[in-house]
């Protein structure tokens, strides 16, 4: 294999050694860069069980300018695709949403959620704005994917004091991580906010440094089946969001991109990307209503802590009663990175198996990493613009007796990786 240059290289896609290829970008042929029709940056995969005994993926696509004007996104898009054969073969893509679509506006950062009746509720980020676009909106579909709804753009979510004091501008928000359903059943989604009001603590910043926190949404009567202008939407935390200490302005809070597990006494425990370095963590006992003060996670209580790039860090509750945790198990500045937002240390992605120790004060004490997913620090991406992401904003199943892994390589190509339980018996987690 190649290096990438001035064509997109199909066989890039098998340079992480996956057991599963969801998506394929180039349509397995060389592609220029600059070619509007070729969404090479693919992000975000959640992939869900459905009723059937099918699986839906959904994800965002884009197409980021490599000419005159290459930051733009000229286009942006959610998409979805289903498997009947537990992921070995994908329906080709449907484009839901999004610019390039009956003169639609960016769409992006979609959440599907797949209630009892079957129906499946796509809810994304939909406007002008690219990634951080704040809109509100959903579609949905009673035939498991096939064809979609028309969309309902939902009222947007209430105002704070971190947000834009014009009353013409809404709040902006990000979810990276799939539905989360805690032990009472609800169905809950943890979401960034990024703050709009100059007059709070890095509240104008540059987005590498804008402050930031993280709240709770759940979707009361989903389980229902409403039609989307019915249902009913209540902030678990709005009046107390999660934090992280900016590394830079204090005052101001870097917390971002959460994910969500269930813990075996009922609480629940959310994974937080930083500034700093560190992985962090908090521990919610009522629901979701209040969270105990972030912290720095460690492999167990007293014990050295994870280290972690500004890149979600993404941890999933199995059905056999253990976790993992993706992670890049470096702070930052390995590889010579200037900055902790710089991709070439968002890899390689290591693999964690955690168990709960019950009157731990960390909830959840983890095993020494384990190398995972690497792409050798070749890049994906027109020259200058290459991605190194190993597996960020990734999702899990365990589904027909297969446990995968679904990651973006390098924001590029969407793969599966199965977690056998061989791997996770071999990953020995301390006691004391």
């Amino acid at each position: 294999m190649s290096q990438p240059n001035t064509h997109a290289d199909p066989q890039e896609m098998e340079r992480t050694r996956p057991d599963r290829i969801l998506y394929d970008p180039t349509g397995g042929r060389p592609r220029a860069w600059d070619d509007t029709t070729f969404l090479w940056l693919n992000e975000h995969i959640l992939v869900q069980e459905m009723d059937d005994d099918s699986l839906l993926a959904a994800w965002t696509s884009e197409h980021i300018g490599a000419g005159p004007d290459p930051g733009r996104v000229w286009l942006q898009r959610v998409v979805t695709s289903t498997s009947r054969d537990g992921g070995r073969s994908w329906t080709e893509p449907v484009y839901v949403d999004g610019s390039g679509i009956d003169g639609g506006l960016e769409a992006a950062w979609q959440v599907p959620v797949v209630a009892p009746s079957s129906r499946i509720y796509l809810f994304y980020t939909y406007g002008n704005r690219g990634w951080y676009a704040s809109g509100l909106r959903c579609r949905t579909s009673d035939d498991h994917g096939r064809t979609w709804s028309a969309p309902a753009d939902l009222p947007t979510f209430p105002k704070t004091a971190i947000d834009s004091p014009d009353p013409k501008e809404t709040p902006v928000w990000i979810c990276c991580s799939g539905p989360h359903r805690d032990s009472r059943g609800r169905v809950l989604i943890p979401y960034t906010r990024w703050a709009r009001n100059p007059a709070i603590p890095a509240g104008a910043a540059p987005i590498r440094e804008l402050y930031c926190h993280i709240e709770v949404l759940c979707l009361e009567n989903l389980m229902d089946s409403p039609d989307p202008q019915n249902l009913v939407f209540r902030w678990l935390n709005l009046a107390d969001p999660v934090t992280a200490p900016h590394p830079k302005v204090p005052g101001a809070s870097i917390a971002m991109e959460p994910y969500l597990a269930n813990l075996p006494d009922g609480r629940l425990f959310l994974t937080i990307r930083t500034n700093l370095g560190e992985l962090w963590y908090s521990v919610s006992e009522d629901g979701g209503a209040t969270w105990r003060e972030a912290e720095p996670m460690r492999d167990r209580d007293g014990g050295r802590i994870l280290l972690q790039p500004s890149a979600p860090c993404p941890v999933f509750g199995l059905a056999r009663g253990d976790f993992v945790l993706l992670f890049n198990n470096n702070d930052g500045t390995a590889f010579g990175a200037p900055h902790v937002w710089d991709v070439a240390n968002r890899r390689p992605a290591y693999l964690a198996r955690g168990e709960f120790r019950a009157g731990a004060h960390q909830p959840i004490w983890w095993s020494e990493p384990r190398l995972l997913i690497d792409n050798d620090a070749i890049p994906w991406g027109p020259p200058g613009r290459g991605r190194l992401e190993a597996a960020a904003y990734c999702s899990l199943t365990e589904h027909q007796d297969k446990r995968i892994l679904w990651y973006p390589d390098r924001k590029g190509f969407l793969l599966g990786k199965i977690l056998p339980d061989s791997l996770l018996n071999s990953l020995d987690v301390p006691t004391g």
